[in-house]
């Protein structure tokens, strides 16, 4: 089973607004791979929003593993 990657980039300041989902390219082998790759794709993405943003904004990312049978 192949599982694709979706990250959300929310802000929770009142309230959850998200920005579109941020679909990753890459075709996962396992629940375990994906998921790593939400926390690493997500530290980059915070790192590149920026400490000052990240903490005004409360920045958070959300994101699923989907298995690619059920697209």
């Amino acid at each position: 089973m192949k599982f694709i990657l979706t990250i959300w980039v929310c802000s929770f300041l009142g309230g959850q607004v998200c920005m579109p989902p941020i679909q990753s390219p890459i075709m996962y082998n396992s629940w375990y791979e994906c998921s790593r790759a939400a926390h690493h794709e997500s530290v980059k993405i915070m790192s590149k929003i920026g400490y000052k943003v990240v903490n005004r904004d409360k920045i958070a990312m959300k994101y699923r593993c989907i298995e690619a049978s059920s697209i």
